[in-house]
């Protein structure tokens, strides 16, 4: 019997399409761009920490690294940062960084540490990664992705600011207490001095002309009745040249933190308030706060990027929170739900 071999490729070729279209191959690759990145705690203790991305358009997608790596972040996700078209995602309950591509959120590996918070990159080819385990800086290769070395500092190492050839890292205090800021010569990974900027320095960022800005919480301490037996104020101070040259001082009792700053790099927004924080906005060349909120709302996060202004409601801290969008006249543009407990952003 003569066989049609045409006959048997084209059967063949359109049983795989059809077997093709039943049953499709799943997407191998996401494209993130044009949004942003928002980090999501997640329940202390569940492991169900996440980052959720909102594009231009306001859709929002959730838990982009579980669904594109088919396995989940982990316990309070902290922080994400993007260097070199690549993300590091902090998660500090889990002790480790997750450094994914940034275009299709992929696995690339997996950095272990011990209580991670902010990743700065210094250099060309390292990055410092602040650690409350260590009380101190983890030095990464970014050629590597691994630990070089590591840098002690004061207490609950926090925010990040580079400028000029130098690190400045905010010890919080961690579940301690700290005043100060360590500044780390880049070029040797050795801390040239402790500056002394009020208790608990919790966020710190770089204006236009260089200089670092630095936010204070001040420190509040209780009996066993939870009643204030004593209580520090908060302050606002700018560095230059790696020496304090203006501190505003806050109310007592407020505990103004996280401090961010515009694309322009000359208007810095900030939380402030005793109980129901709103938020502030501060020029680098005022000469004193503003009493008056340019968004009356509290957040437990808050970011700046295109000149606007963003901040996220984790509402009752275990259902999902959401994420608020404003103009910089403080108008709400927009408003989306993301993933449990939001405290951070990240744009590309």
């Amino acid at each position: 019997m003569r066989i049609n071999l045409t006959k048997i490729a084209i059967i063949s070729i359109a049983t795989l399409t059809s077997c093709d279209l039943l049953n499709p191959k799943p997407e191998t690759s996401r494209i993130y761009e044009d949004g942003y990145f928002v980090t999501n705690e997640g329940n202390f203790g569940q492991a169900n920490g996440s980052i959720s991305f909102v594009n231009k358009a306001g859709v929002v997608e959730n838990d982009v690294f579980a669904i594109t790596n088919s396995f989940p972040l982990g316990d309070v996700v902290q922080s994400m940062s993007i260097i070199d078209n690549k993300s590091y995602i902090l998660v500090n309950g889990s002790g480790k960084i997750e450094v994914t591509d940034i275009d299709s959120m992929t696995s690339i590996t997996t950095i272990d540490v011990s209580g991670p918070r902010y990743i700065a990159k210094v250099d060309n080819s390292k990055a410092y990664v602040t650690d409350w385990g260590i009380n101190g800086v983890y030095v990464i290769d970014l050629n590597t992705n691994e630990i070089i070395s590591t840098i002690s500092t004061g207490t609950g190492p926090e925010a990040i600011a580079v400028s000029d050839g130098y690190a400045f890292i905010c010890n919080i205090g961690g579940w301690g207490l700290d005043n100060t800021v360590s500044v780390i010569d880049i070029s040797s990974d050795a801390v040239i001095s402790n500056l002394e900027v009020g208790e608990k320095p919790n966020s710190a960022v770089v204006d236009i002309n260089g200089d670092v800005w630095v936010l204070t919480g001040g420190y509040t301490e209780y009996d066993a009745y939870w009643n204030v037996v004593s209580e520090t104020s908060g302050n606002l101070v700018k560095i230059s040249n790696n020496s304090i040259v203006s501190t505003f001082t806050f109310s007592v009792g407020n505990h103004p933190e996280n401090l961010v700053i515009n694309k322009d790099g000359n208007t810095l927004y900030y939380s402030d308030g005793s109980w129901s924080k709103a938020v502030f906005s501060f020029n680098i060349s005022d000469t004193s706060l503003s009493n008056n909120p340019l968004i009356n709302k509290n957040f437990y996060g808050l970011a700046s990027d295109e000149n606007y202004i963003y901040g996220s409601d984790a509402v009752d801290f275990s259902q999902n929170g959401w994420s608020f969008k404003y103009n910089s006249e403080g108008i709400l543009i927009d408003s989306v739900q993301v993933g449990i407990i939001p405290g951070g952003y990240c744009f590309n």
